[in-house]
């Protein structure tokens, strides 16, 4: 057998190597669950920024849809009307902007050149005595002078014109069939004029072509889509609002497209209007502040935590996040991991180590005990090798001398005898053990119990218990009242005898120099058992010779050679059968020198 290290060396490797795969194994597996969790949460963001921004744009939607079709006469504060001739008629109407004015909306203005400006609902004295009387309040008058002039104060011509974006004006009279309100962040008018009646698809590619050649943003919130939708709902407010001026009389003029631009962090409406001898800048000044704070609250459901950020720089712009109405983006971060204590993929992993380290140890206890066993049965060859070569060489010594009758004296001839049948019962002793161990280790065995009483027991076993210890020069003592003699047991009368015999062997080897050459047998009657004690006077058992005493082939040669004849197999086999019958074998600790093992056999 190759020694107990290699076999160790190897199982270690192979557990190294099995738990640094696994470990490699559970840190790429832990690595995709991550990754798959933030892919989640990532997915999960998008969706909920594509339901806000849509909800913040059909906030939007009425408010600016409506400013962007204002035509630019309602810019007066009175307007004129004409009959069929065209002449004037009846009294001036007040301009839609004094009565009709949105809730997002300081002040609407119209800028020439050389910064002068001027609003309908800023008149003047003169205007004011006409449109009071008509339900204008003078608080809101007074309130938009004062935004008119803020405005005028931060803000010139010459910088909106250069923040408007440089664009061919459409055809006079037509605004039903030309876009009202475009984001200047993402020019739309850059797709190919065919796809304005291309089906929704084939514009949504284009876009996504143009978009990626500037940010390569996901555009997955359909931002097409949104800009669409603003502009059929402000072609939508000219439908509903071109009646009401048809019977006006309004000079001609060239309308250019609404765009909200930032200029020196005011949010402004702005157009171009070309007139026929200026060309005027007309919008409204937007109330951002209150604009941010309605947008935030209308989302806070499914974005707690969004906030909303000027974009003035289209490089960074990210069109999956732009408003279709503002040049506004949202900014929103992934949600927090909430806490779970154990996710499915951690609970596998926890459950595969779990099984790998059970796997592990009971492999090694498995190792250990084939080792444990294989040593143990050699050192069991080798005391049995050991306590045969003894009788043997006895046998023969003796069996050729008696043969060449070289011993005359009968004496001395009958001592050879006896010494014979001594070593035959010591041989037969032997291998009744070996075989009996044999046969329990196939499998437990049937016994047949028979009900006796312990007279009986002591009667069939006593003759032989007390020659085995007059072979050892010993005396054997029975102590059993007449009362506990007349207790009946049921047990395998052949099986006990089996067990007292080797208990009383082992007492006339190990208490073979003992002072006291007695061996007891006691005998109590417990509750459900009957007890029966074999006590010798010897050197006792140490506690380190009683934790490897019922484990069998536990002696070898060498501590056979030192101390009592035997291959350390008679009190494991004595337990077993002693377990096979119902009862029990146990050392009992005394004080006094000498070692007592109480056999137990049920009433």
């Amino acid at each position: 057998m190759r020694r107990p290290w290699h076999y160790w060396s190897c199982y270690v490797a192979a557990t190294l190597v099995v738990l640094l795969a696994m470990g490699w194994l559970t840190v790429k597996a832990i690595e995709l669950d991550r990754a798959e969790s933030l892919a989640r949460r990532q997915a999960e963001l998008e969706e909920a920024v594509g339901r806000a921004l849509w909800r913040m744009d059909v906030k939007l939607m009425p408010h600016l849809a409506r400013e962007a079709a204002r035509p630019h006469a309602v810019y007066s504060s009175l307007l004129t009307a004409t009959d069929a001739q065209g002449r004037s008629s009846g009294m001036p109407q007040l301009s839609p902007l004094l009565t009709d004015r949105s809730e997002f909306v300081w002040v609407n203005y119209q800028v020439e050149p050389g910064d002068v400006w001027s609003s309908p609902q800023a008149p003047n004295e003169s205007i004011q005595k006409i449109v009071c009387p008509q339900g204008v309040s003078p608080q809101e008058i007074a309130a938009c002078t004062t935004a008119l002039s803020r405005l005028s104060g931060c803000i010139s011509y010459e910088k909106i014109s250069a923040s408007l974006p440089v664009e061919s004006n459409p055809e006079p009279n037509s605004p039903g069939q030309q876009t009202l309100l475009r984001n200047p962040i993402v020019d739309l008018d850059r797709v190919a004029p065919s796809s304005r009646s291309a089906d929704v698809e084939t514009q949504q590619q284009q876009l996504e072509q143009i978009v990626s050649t500037r940010s390569r943003v996901n555009t997955s919130n359909d931002f097409f889509n949104r800009n669409a939708a603003v502009n059929s709902y402000a072609q939508e407010a000219v439908s509903q609002q071109m009646p009401a001026f048809q019977a006006l009389k309004v000079d001609a003029a060239t309308e250019g497209v609404s765009q909200p631009i930032w200029v020196d962090n005011q949010l402004l409406l702005a157009r171009r209007v070309d007139l026929s001898d200026k060309v005027v800048i007309q919008g409204c000044w937007l109330d951002w502040e209150k604009i941010r704070t309605s947008l935030v609250e209308e989302v806070r459901d499914v974005l707690p935590d969004v906030t909303l950020e000027p974009v003035t720089d289209s490089s960074q712009a990210q069109v999956g996040r732009m408003l279709a109405t503002l040049p506004v983006q949202l900014v929103a971060h992934l949600p927090e991991i909430e806490a779970v204590a154990w996710s499915a993929m951690q609970v596998s992993l926890a459950m595969a180590w779990a099984c790998v380290l059970i796997a592990a140890v009971a492999a090694g206890v498995l190792l250990h005990g084939v080792l444990t066993l294989s040593e143990r049965r050699g050192a069991f060859v080798s005391a049995v090798t050991h306590e045969l070569r003894t009788p043997l060489t006895t046998f023969r010594m003796y069996s050729e001398m008696l043969a060449n009758d070289m011993v005359p004296e009968p004496a001395k001839r009958q001592s050879y005898l006896d010494t014979l049948r001594v070593e035959a019962d010591r041989l037969s002793h032997l291998v009744e053990n070996v075989l009996s161990y044999a046969k329990l280790e196939r499998g437990p065995q049937r016994h047949r119990r028979e009900q006796l009483s312990v007279a009986s027991l002591l009667d069939r076993v006593g003759e032989r218990l007390a020659d085995r210890t007059r072979q050892a020069d010993m005396q054997f003592v029975v102590e059993a009242t007449a009362a506990i003699r007349e207790t009946s047991i049921k047990t395998d009368p052949a099986a006990a005898e089996q067990i007292l015999f080797n208990l009383v062997d082992n007492a006339c080897k190990y208490a073979a120099r003992a002072n006291d050459r007695r061996i007891h047998l006691d005998v109590h009657v417990l509750a459900t058992s009957v007890a029966f004690q074999v006590r010798d006077h010897g050197r006792g058992i140490s506690p380190r010779e009683a934790k490897l005493l019922f484990r069998p082939f536990s002696k070898s040669a060498d501590e056979a050679a030192h101390s009592a004849p035997g291959v350390g197999l008679g009190l494991a086999l004595c337990r077993r059968l002693a377990h096979d019958l119902g009862g029990q074998l146990e050392l009992v600790p005394i004080d006094d020198a000498g070692a007592v093992f109480q056999l137990t056999l049920p009433r």
